[in-house]
């Protein structure tokens, strides 16, 4: 029944034009073998009924209008012609349905009052089965209307349950444009924040340079240009991927960085005068992509911490560790802080820090970063999804 009524919808969604007139031709048909039109003027209210029923679609109120108007003439008609109209009631409940299909609950008490105007015409005209004595009369007459408004009701209720699925779908489109505006916020800050610290310590000691080493100094002029140019088109990938990429994973146009690349990231800010300690242990190819995203953002929102408020004298040291349960990252600070970066960030932290957190917790891992005795320490743990399979 289920695939039957799945492959009704199909074909009216793909033939509605054919579809309201397979539906115009069988009740019709319905109408004339149960009572059979005696002269001209049962035929011809027959057949405004079943052209309402083609308008359906179209105009809901005024073909319903239409038909229940046919079907109080043809109880008139049928007291002075004895033309027996009673089963054009079935066109009243497929109209019924109609409206609360396309129009909810709007107007309610006017299709409540045709209920009531379709329960008198069947007392006055009997639904076939029935005979004119007064109990079959209000028997005929409660039937009609329970139908009329079980029709209605059904209608509204596909309705509302179509207009939950829509609000339910616009608000996960609406979600999805949220989380990809953080995706993007949380790249742009990476990018932009880690860039601009390296350029900002290579310019300080480029402008020392001038005076004392010019060599050094063409250097870092030579890193800060490199730097700039790395960024900006790491900017436009970025942008260009907001708005091109449509697919649903938001998929970026070229790779994203992994833990390949932290050598590279890490060259960059030895360049501005850090010395930093990389050391690698497990397997880390075999990472998946989004983990290995992770950690690399990590390293680096934790080295452009490292510029801001530790400067070029720190000493970093970075771990990078895996085994079967878990990839682990260390990031360690063991320079002097700046005098106006706060003690205790951990209780108070940066943009930069909650992005870290946020961005371990999609993968249910977690971020701890805190002030040490002497620095700066940030310890990261990814956990392998695939662990428990192994």
């Amino acid at each position: 029944m289920k695939r039957f009524l799945q492959r009704v919808r199909a074909f009216d969604g793909h033939h509605p034009l054919w579809w309201d007139l397979t539906v115009a031709v069988a009740v019709t048909v319905i109408a004339v073998i149960a009572n059979s039109p005696r002269d001209l003027v049962g035929a011809s209210l027959v057949a405004v009924v079943a052209v309402g029923v083609m308008l359906r679609r179209r105009k809901p109120v005024p073909a319903l209008i239409t038909v229940v108007s046919t079907v109080v003439l043809a109880v008139i008609v049928a007291g002075l012609t004895g033309f027996g109209g009673a089963w054009l009631y079935l066109t009243v409940w497929v109209m019924l349905f109609n409206v609360g299909l396309r129009l909810g609950t709007r107007r309610i008490w006017a299709f409540g009052g045709v209920i009531l105007l379709v329960s008198v015409a069947a007392y006055v005209d009997p639904v076939n089965g029935f005979s004119a004595e007064l109990l079959e009369r209000v028997r005929s007459s409660l039937g009609v209307a329970a139908m009329a408004a079980a029709s209605y009701l059904g209608g509204v209720q596909i309705d509302s349950r179509r207009q939950a699925l829509i609000t339910h779908r616009k608000e996960a489109a609406r979600e999805a444009v949220i989380a990809e505006r953080s995706r993007i916020a949380h790249e742009m800050h990476d990018i932009i924040g880690h860039n601009l610290s390296v350029i900002t310590s290579l310019a300080t000691g480029g402008s020392v340079a001038v005076r004392n080493s010019p060599p050094d100094a063409e250097h870092a002029f030579d890193a800060i240009g490199e730097i700039s140019r790395s960024s900006v088109r790491e900017v436009r990938r970025i942008l260009a991927v907001l708005r091109y990429d449509q697919s649903p994973e938001g998929a970026p146009l070229t790779p994203q960085p992994g833990l390949g690349d932290i050598a590279a990231l890490v060259d960059t800010v030895r360049a501005a005068g850090v010395s930093v300690a990389l050391d690698r242990s497990g397997v880390l190819e075999t990472v998946p992509a989004g983990r290995q995203l992770v950690a690399y953002r990590i390293v680096q929102e934790s080295l452009t911490n490292v510029l801001r408020h530790a400067g070029t004298q720190a000493r970093v040291g970075i771990t990078i560790a895996r085994d079967n349960a878990e990839l682990t990252v260390l990031v360690d600070n063991t320079g002097a802080s700046s005098p106006s970066a706060p003690r205790d960030r951990a209780a108070e932290p940066g943009h930069g820090i909650l992005g870290m957190r946020e961005r371990a917790e999609a993968y249910g891992g977690s971020v701890d970063a805190h002030a040490t005795r002497v620095g700066w320490r940030v310890t990261a743990r990814i956990p392998d999804d695939r662990a428990g399979n192994r």
